[in-house]
């Protein structure tokens, strides 16, 4: 697929960039990111919505926040872009993923805040328009509850890695096998997984878009997308009116369509007994 020079379209979802990994985890993709990107800018092509589905940021085992807090240049190397793509008087969203943050409270960490704030981005756990809902995903498997014992948890072993290299290879591996809660896998549990989801967002007959798992997917009986990742997928979906069109980055200018799915008006999704998974 093609996306069409000086056109804008209706909007553009991104998730799971995991932006400043440590530089001891080589495998992700931000670099096709900033090309991608670029590729967006230099045609003139933008989203009346740019809205970032969580997971943007790596702060759970790298202090990324530390480094965007100390480097307005890390910052503003992705959100420049970002903000280059979307439209004059558009929305620009930052909806709130587990890994953005180790507050205690889901919050963002307010110099970040402060910064997206000044682009005019609009910060959220959860956002909306007339054809979709937008949330991480991640509510689907933390409650305040277990979040609250997680983020302690981490703290800790986080500690322990900046004290040692040996510790942090412990404690990766430590959280990873014992805590961390896993992604389901099977059909069946991405199905059971994406039903729960579906009954905490309440989307009602709106599409709607998670990330977290990092599954490129859409799941049509659920009306459900799964945004994928720029960890390995390179993926993202754009929506044109009623259309979503699930893509991925296959070359330097070159995407292919993985799905679609459009929306029904008046349509109420019911979660089935079994289903199918498009991805």
């Amino acid at each position: 697929m093609k996306l069409k020079k000086g056109k804008t379209y209706s909007a553009l979802f991104l998730s799971d960039v995991h932006y400043l990994l440590d530089k001891r985890i080589k495998n992700h993709r931000h670099k096709e990111l900033f090309t991608f990107l670029d590729y967006l800018r230099k045609r003139k092509i933008q989203f009346e919505t740019v809205c970032l589905v969580g997971d943007m940021i790596e702060n759970w085992f790298f202090d990324g926040v530390g480094r965007l807090r100390k480097g307005k240049k890390r910052f503003a190397k992705l959100f420049d872009r970002l903000d280059a793509i979307a439209a004059r008087g558009g929305r620009k969203i930052f909806v709130v993923g587990n890994h953005d943050t180790t507050s205690f409270t889901m919050t963002l960490d307010r110099s970040i805040e402060a910064r997206l704030l000044e682009r005019g981005y609009e910060i959220c756990e959860r956002a909306e328009s007339t054809h979709w809902t937008a949330i991480h995903g991640h509510q689907g498997q933390y409650n305040r509850v277990n979040w609250f014992f997680s983020i302690l948890i981490l703290r800790i072993l986080h500690g322990l890695g900046q004290w040692s290299p040996r510790f942090f290879a412990f404690s990766e591996r430590f959280y990873n096998e014992r805590l961390n809660r896993h992604d389901p896998t099977t059909l069946a549990d991405k199905l059971a997984f994406y039903r729960r989801l579906s009954r905490v967002a309440h989307p009602g007959d709106r599409v709607l878009i998670a990330g977290h798992t990092h599954d490129f997917l859409c799941i049509p009986e659920l009306n459900i997308i799964n945004t994928g990742d720029w960890v390995e997928s390179r993926t993202f979906v754009v929506q044109q009116g009623r259309r979503f069109t699930g893509l991925r980055m296959s070359g330097r200018k070159e995407f292919n369509v993985e799905f679609r799915l459009s929306v029904t008006p008046g349509a109420k999704s019911e979660p089935p007994a079994s289903g199918s998974i498009q991805s």
